[in-house]
């Protein structure tokens, strides 16, 4: 992918960007952040009985590694190789700039592969963000277990007992996703995926989540009360690549909704980040 051209209005653009900007691994020196306002070190999860085990960096056995000019424009990236690999996560803390009312914010990622061909049968979670569960005060992105092609999908999950109070099995249609149809994934090409929110946290319905993929908007979850509990006493973890197989990139977060403008931007400019933080 070319470079855009920054100068004039691009630059403006990009000097607000960088101000938001919490977090960003770009793998190409290694699996440690190369920014972050919380702690920048991977973190893998080796044993869950009879209790969870986490270890500092990648343990995966090389089901999951670091490859060296496999990523982005020659450089390195995140190799997931098989879908039962162990989970990996930066941890949340003051990466994501979580607040109890009014909250926004932005996840940007890069993904290479043919879902079709590539992911093995079952949902598969490129990125994860939550204290607890998928579907309890969580953020995701993920290929939907059926389908060919598979729908990739954003999901907004408040607190459980806000949006299913009982707990009760739910329709898809009835959940607070935003599906992509035939999207726009190929082993040859890199795939811009970001996702923004905004008005959560605030007691009504008007929290809205975006998805945009190489760009452009693909659409939103709305009117839902988007009440995200995340407790001093819980651990905020950024999963990658919970059972996905494929190449992931230059992860990014940000302390407020991105507009359309500076989505395209960072679309455009896909090194730029990197350089800022790497310089």
């Amino acid at each position: 992918m070319m470079t855009m051209p920054i100068s004039g209005k691009a630059q403006s653009i990009g000097k607000s960007i960088q101000a938001a900007l919490t977090f960003h691994a770009s793998f190409d020196k290694g699996i440690e952040a190369d920014f972050a306002k919380g702690n920048p070190s991977l973190h893998t999860i080796t044993a869950n009985n009879p209790k969870e085990t986490i270890r500092r960096g990648l343990h995966a056995q090389g089901q999951t590694e670091w490859a060296r000019n496999e990523g982005m424009e020659g450089g390195a990236a995140l190799k997931f190789n098989e879908r039962n690999a162990p989970w990996i996560f930066y941890r949340g803390e003051k990466n994501v700039d979580y607040r109890q009312d009014r909250w926004e914010g932005s996840v940007s990622l890069w993904l290479k592969l043919d879902p079709e061909t590539d992911l093995a049968p079952g949902f598969a979670d490129p990125l994860q963000l939550t204290t607890r569960a998928w579907n309890d005060g969580a953020f995701f992105v993920d290929f939907n277990k059926d389908g060919d092609p598979r729908d990739f999908r954003l999901g907004a999950f408040a607190d459980l007992k806000v949006w299913n109070p009982e707990n009760q099995e739910v329709s898809e249609d009835q959940r607070p996703l935003f599906p992509v149809h035939a999207p726009p994934f190929g082993r040859d090409l890199w795939t811009h995926v970001l996702f923004t929110w905004e008005n959560f946290n605030t007691g009504g319905k008007n929290g809205v989540a975006k998805l945009f993929m190489n760009g452009e908007f693909k659409g939103a979850i709305e009117n839902w009360n988007q009440r995200f509990t995340w407790k001093e006493d819980e651990s905020v973890r950024l999963y990658l690549g919970l059972n996905y197989i494929g190449l992931l990139d230059e992860v990014s977060c940000f302390q407020r909704a991105l507009n359309a403008e500076e989505v395209a931007w960072i679309h455009g400019n896909p090194s730029t980040l990197r350089e800022w933080v790497t310089q």
